[in-house]
């Protein structure tokens, strides 16, 4: 089995109201980029903690939920034998207002190579690293604006941005109220995190892909001899 080590080196519901919503649409808040394909999607799990003294911290995980990553019309999910983690976290004032700089998103474990069909091809590590920016709701979105660091994701491109949707979930959290309510038991949401792809993307993802075929090839050929 070949795998990519560190490639590019680099839920439980609350309330049955607060169902996931379907990503089938663009999603788009004021201030955040829309979502957008390539995408990852999973399901979280949400916790708002009471941190004392008026800090709150927002918490989402996929909780061994698995995580899909899609590319144009192809689409590759993560599996219990090679799982994939998301974990979101960020801090907030009592009122609801982001405290700038104090989020971070992490997308880590395995994915199935995307790029052409060749069973036993994993990407593994730091899938995505990046810092959240800027966030904005409405009644059943959350949304950060996504500065990207490290990883897979980065082959697409920087900025993007990463939502969290389920029906009535700003509500829940007290999100628009001025004070916002802790969770006693997570939350259940989707979640759908934007990587673009520039122009020569597709075109980089055809020479890698052709990489691992040859390397393949190559690695069959001296099984044989």
């Amino acid at each position: 089995m070949i795998r990519f080590k560190n490639f590019m080196a680099c839920a439980v519901v609350m309330l049955m109201a607060y169902s996931p919503l379907s990503h089938s649409a663009i999603m788009s808040l004021p201030g955040i980029p829309e979502s957008g394909n390539p995408n990852f999607e999973n399901d979280a799990q949400v916790n708002l903690f009471d941190l004392g003294g008026d800090n709150y911290l927002f918490a989402a995980t996929n909780s061994g939920a698995p995580l899909t990553f899609n590319l144009g019309s192809e689409s590759v999910v993560s599996s219990t034998s090679h799982p994939a983690y998301f974990v979101l976290t960020a801090l907030f004032s009592g009122d609801g207002s982001y405290i700038p700089n104090t989020g971070a998103l992490s997308i880590s474990g395995e994915i199935p190579y995307p790029f052409a069909n060749l069973p036993g091809v994993f990407i593994s590590g730091d899938l995505l690293t990046a810092k959240l920016d800027h966030f904005a709701f409405d009644s059943d979105t959350l949304g950060f604006s996504t500065n990207q660091i490290s990883g897979f994701g980065t082959l697409f491109g920087s900025a993007e941005s990463v939502y969290l949707s389920a029906t009535g979930l700003a509500s829940a959290l007290g999100f628009g109220s001025g004070a916002l309510i802790a969770t006693s038991t997570p939350l259940h949401a989707s979640a759908i995190t934007t990587v673009p792809v520039p122009g020569a993307g597709w075109l980089i993802g055809s020479a890698f892909g052709l990489f691992t075929l040859l390397r393949k090839n190559r690695l069959n050929t001296e099984v044989a001899c």
